[in-house]
C-alpha cells in the first residue's frame, strides 16, 4: 500500500512533543509527516506557532483518540496509522495511550518509536505484540530517548569494541552525570506517579517477556542488575560518588532485552547510577527530584501545587545548557581468560531530559524511514534494532560525542 506519509507524529501538545515537531520543523529534512491528536485545534495552535517561526509549511493534523473504548475509535485510529511509514509518539503514560497504538503498528507492519522510561509497558509489549510484529515485519523500538539510547549504545559499542579486540564483554556500569540544573517536565512526574503508584501483579508468563528471543523461547543470556544500592565510590572517577535514581532500573531492563536477542555474554552485568553533584545546591536539587516524586504519589492533594503541570517543564535557558555525560567502565574477557578493562564516554552538550530527547526520537525515526521494510520485526530496543547505524546517525546530527578505549 502506497503511504501518504513517513512519519506521524503523535503528543504535539504535550512538553517533548512539542520539542520534537519543533526538531521537525528546524533540521526540515526531505520527509513527509503529519501529526495525529484527540484535539486537533490545540494541535493547531501549537503547529501554527512553529510554522510562522519557521516559515514552513503546516503538516496535516490527523484527528484520533489514543484511548480507544470502542471498536469505531480503534478503526478511527487504525486509519490514521495505516498512511504511514513511521509512527513516533511522544504521548505518556505508555502504558495508559499507547496500548491501541503500538498494538495497531503490530498488526499493521507500521514502524514504532516512543520515548517511554514505562519496563511494564515494554514488558506488555513484547508478550502481546512481539510474536504478530515479526509476521508483519512491524519493527517496535521503545525506549527511543534519554530513557534509555545513551546508556543501551554504550553498552552495544563497548560489546563491539570486546569483539573487535577478540574479548566477551563480561560487565559494564554506567554512570550518569547531569548538569546541575537539570529538573523534570509536569509529563515526567505524571508518568512517574502513575509507575510507582500502581498495583504491581505478579507476571503471570513464565519468564520476562524481556528475555524473550525471536523464537519465543528464554534466551540463555541473562543479565544481573548490579547497580548500587546507596552511595559508593566510583573507583575511576577519583573523588566521585553515584548512587542510585529512579531510572537506574529502566536502564538496566532496556540493557537486559538487548543481551537478549543480541548475546554479550550469557552471566552478563550491567548497573547505572547517577553521578552525584559536586556543589551543595546541585545536590539538593537531586534529592529533591526524589521528594516531589514520593510526595505526588502519597500526598497529591498538597503536591499537586508544587509540581509542574503535563505539558510545563524546564526553561529554554537550562534546556539549552543542560549535558550529560555518560561514563562507562567496563571489563572484557579474552579466549586466554585474562581480563582487560574499558572505559567509554557518551557526552550529550544539551538537556537529554527533554531537548535532546526529542532529538533522539526523530533521529531514531529518521533512520526507521531510511530502513522501511529491510528490518526483521519485533519488539526492540534501539541497540538491538538499529545497533551502529543509530551511534552514527547521532554523532552526525547532534552536538554530541563518543569513545570508547583500553584501560591498559
Amino acid at each position: 500500500m502506497e503511504k501518504n506519509y513517513d512519519i506521524i507524529l503523535f503528543g504535539v501538545t504535550g512538553f517533548t512533543g512539542k520539542l520534537c515537531a519543533e526538531y521537525l520543523f528546524e533540521r526540515n529534512y526531505e520527509v513527509k509527516w503529519a501529526a495525529s491528536a484527540r484535539n486537533p485545534t490545540k494541535a493547531e495552535g501549537v503547529l501554527k506557532d512553529l510554522s510562522v517561526r519557521f516559515g514552513a509549511e503546516m503538516p496535516t493534523i490527523l484527528e484520533a483518540d489514543l484511548i480507544c473504548e470502542s471498536p469505531e475509535q480503534e478503526e478511527t485510529l487504525r486509519n490514521v496509522v495505516r498512511q504511514t511509514k513511521v509512527v513516533l509518539t511522544c504521548s505518556g503514560p505508555f502504558e495508559k495511550y499507547s496500548k491501541s497504538l503500538v498494538k495497531i503498528c503490530a498488526e499493521l507492519g507500521v514502524y514504532y518509536a516512543d520515548i517511554t522510561g514505562e519496563t511494564d509497558y515494554f514488558r506488555q509489549t513484547i508478550a502481546q505484540h512481539d510474536k504478530k510484529a515479526q509476521e508483519t515485519g512491524a519493527v517496535i523500538v521503545c525506549h527511543c530517548g534519554n530513557d534509555c539510547i545513551p546508556c543501551d549504545l554504550t553498552v552495544y559499542e563497548m560489546h563491539q569494541f570486546a569483539r573487535q579486540k577478540g574479548c566477551e564483554l563480561k560487565e559494564v556500569r554506567t554512570y550518569e552525570e547531569f548538569a546541575d540544573n537539570a529538573t523534570l517536565s509536569g509529563g515526567t512526574i505524571t508518568t512517574a506517579t502513575f509507575q510507582l503508584a500502581k498495583d504491581r501483579k505478579k507476571n503471570s508468563t513464565d519468564f520476562d517477556p524481556l528475555l524473550s528471543t525471536i523464537a519465543g523461547t528464554k534466551s540463555q543470556f541473562s543479565t544481573k542488575n548490579i547497580s548500587p544500592k546507596k552511595e559508593t565510590p566510583i573507583p575511576e572517577m577519583e573523588g566521585r560518588k553515584a548512587g542510585p535514581w529512579v531510572m537506574g532500573p529502566v536502564m538496566v531492563n532496556c540493557v537486559r532485552r538487548s543481551n537478549a536477542l543480541i548475546g554479550y555474554s550469557e552471566d552478563f552485568k550491567y548497573g547505572d547510577a547517577q553521578v552525584q553533584q559536586e556543589s551543595l545546591l546541585g545536590w539538593i536539587k537531586q534529592m529533591g527530584t526524589t521528594v516531589v516524586i514520593a510526595g505526588n504519589i502519597a500526598l497529591p492533594s498538597v503536591f499537586q501545587y508544587l509540581v509542574p503541570k503535563p505539558g510545563e517543564g524546564p526553561s529554554r535557558e537550562d534546556m539549552e545548557t543542560g549535558f550529560l555525560k555518560l561514563h562507562g567502565y567496563g571489563t572484557m574477557v579474552a579466549k586466554d581468560g585474562s581480563e582487560k578493562k574499558l572505559a567509554s564516554l557518551f557526552q550529550f552538550n544539551k538537556d537529554t531530559g527533554y531537548l535532546y530527547t526529542a532529538a533522539l526520537l526523530v533521529e531514531t525515526g529518521m533512520l526507521l524511514v531510511e530502513k522501511f521494510g529491510s528490518l526483521s520485526g519485533g519488539c526492540k530496543t534501539p541497540a538491538s534494532a538499529l545497533g551502529n547505524d543509530l551511534t552514527q546517525r547521532i554523532l552526525k546530527e547532534m552536538d554530541s560525542s563518543f569513545e570508547v578505549k583500553d584501560l591498559e
